[in-house]
């Protein structure tokens, strides 16, 4: 996975992680590990949902536990263009 992706999609996926599931704003940053963030199974199936309806981009639990905000906003963005 690469660590680079569209600031808009980064942006977009920190705004849900801050508006929606309440994370301070301070923690969220590029390099935080999304297993950090997102500290529980219901977090977990929160953001999903949000990604989804948000960006119309479907990931699995282990995609978000397993990436630095960073790297999961490239993951995202490069199935936006694989749509």
């Amino acid at each position: 996975m690469t660590t680079s992706a569209p600031e808009s999609v980064l942006d977009a996926l920190s705004e849900l992680l801050i508006e929606r599931l309440e994370i301070p704003s301070d923690e969220v940053r590029a390099s935080a590990p999304m297993r950090d963030l997102l500290t529980d199974s219901l977090m977990i199936v929160e953001m999903a949902v949000a990604v989804h309806d948000t960006l119309g981009i479907t990931v699995e639990e282990e995609e978000l536990r397993d990436a630095t905000l960073a790297e999961f906003a490239a993951f995202v963005a490069a199935r936006r263009t694989d749509r």
